[in-house]
Parts: structure tokens; sequence; C-alpha cells
């Protein structure tokens, strides 16, 4: 059995090469937990309906999250994947900029919005230093993505840098006092892939993110998302406020919402 990913890890020169081939390779949003999500191709219409729908019934709280932006600002995603958040919010209204590390997460998404028409800017870059002007965003969107980066302190100070003054970031981390934390140290069980060691899996305590960002005018910090679907019947048998209770206290998600 694997050990799980210690929850700190030192940034050095070699870790961005393993964290791009990693999610290269395991690309985001394709798996839950071992599992495929779609039999279709990747960049098929089908293969983008299959992963959306899994990912929005899985995480309840992500299209409330993105619909806190308005439409016609201007927001750069951070860690776009194969953009399904970045689709959803371009189909809101919001003018996307979209960076990830991958070259496959940047096609499958720049192809699809090219297919149908939709406007927006995609990159490949590192969360830690990214070719874009400062104090160029109204928003700075990224869920899942900054504990994955080589030097995560560093990936917020570029967040404080390409916001406008007055700017939003919408960020999420994971939990270290979550039940899904408790949960895989119990079990001894990687998080990302259960069969492969993600580089980088950080996770924090809401003190700890409470100093990530204080550089940041004012800062608001909610757990959310006691589990998704990798926990099976359970996900699905959990009477919703039950759910929604305990997310409020141990959820895996800190959502950080943090203005410039």
């Amino acid at each position: 059995m694997n050990n799980i990913e210690p929850p700190r890890i030192e940034a050095s020169s070699e870790l961005t090469g393993k964290i791009r081939d990693f999610w290269s390779r395991r690309v985001n949003a394709e798996r839950v937990f071992g599992k495929t999500v779609s039999r279709h191709g990747r960049g098929e219409d089908a293969y983008f309906r299959d992963l959306e729908t899994q990912r929005y019934r899985s995480h309840r709280h992500l299209k409330p999250w993105i619909e806190r932006m308005q439409s016609g600002r201007s927001v750069l995603e951070i860690g776009c994947g194969v953009g399904l958040d970045t689709y959803t919010m371009a189909r809101q209204g919001l003018n996307v900029t979209a960076a990830d590390l991958t070259h496959v997460g940047v096609a499958t998404a720049q192809a699809r919005f090219r297919r149908e028409g939709l406007p927006g800017v995609f990159l490949v870059g590192d969360a830690c230093g990214l070719p874009l002007a400062a104090e160029s965003f109204d928003y700075i969107y990224s869920f899942g993505v900054l504990h994955h980066a080589a030097d995560t302190s560093r990936s917020i100070d570029e967040v404080f840098r390409l916001l406008k003054p007055g700017g939003i970031a919408l960020i999420m981390l994971y939990h270290r006092r979550s039940l899904n934390e408790w949960v895989h140290r119990l079990l001894g069980v990687p998080f990302e892939e259960k069969d492969e060691l993600c580089p980088v899996v950080r996770r924090y305590t809401m003190a700890e993110a409470k100093v990530l960002f204080a550089r940041f005018r004012s800062v608001e910090i909610k757990p959310d998302f006691l589990f998704g679907e990798g926990y099976g019947v359970l996900f699905r048998l959990i009477p919703l406020p039950i759910y929604r209770w305990l997310s409020r206290r141990i959820g895996w998600h800190l959502m950080i919402a943090a203005v410039k």
C-alpha cells in the first residue's frame, strides 16, 4: 500500500516537471478515484457532457461559487485543465483567460471554444509565474490547483500581482482538518489517484490559509464538500441537510474569497 502524500513538501527545481508529467498522464476530471468518467474520446461533445455532469453533481457547491462572478468582467482561471469551469464561466458572460501547466489541458479546452465560437484566451504556464501583466483581472479563479503547485505561497503572490485593486480571488485549497484527510490517513490511500502518489498535495488548516492570504484586504474562508462520489453509496444516501452541516465543519475544501 502506498503512503499518502505528506501535508508539506519543499519546492525544488525538479518539482514543476514532475507535476506537469503527472497531470499530463492523469488528466484532471477524467477519472474519479480510479474510475473512468467518460468512455468517449477526449474532446468530443459527449466527453464534455459526461465530465461536467459528474463534476457538478459531485461538487454541489461549485456552480454557486462560479455564479458569484459578474458577467462582463475579466477572469483568469489558473489550472483550467480541460476547461470545464472555464466553459461555464464563458457561458455566464465572463471574459475568460485560462492557464494550465499541461499542453493537453490547454489544447483540449481551446479546441472546444474554437469549435463553439466562444471567445477565450488560453496559455500554457506555471501558476508560480505567468506571462501576464500585473493588475489585469477583476477575478482570479483556481479550484483545487494551487495546493499542487511547486510553491503554493509563491502562486498566491502571483494571484495578488495579477488582480486589479479591489479584485476578488476565488480559490479552493484542501483542508487538513477534514473528514477526507482523516479517512485517507487511516487507510493510507493517496489523495488524487489510489494507485499513484501525486507529486504535491498540500493541505492547510484555516489559520494557515489565512496566513497565505495575509496581503489581501479581506479574506473569507469557509469549509465545504464533506466528500464526493468516490465515497460511493454513502454519498448518495446521506441526507443533504446533514451533508451540508458536516461540510461546513469538516469539509475537504477550503473555499477562499480574498479581496485585494
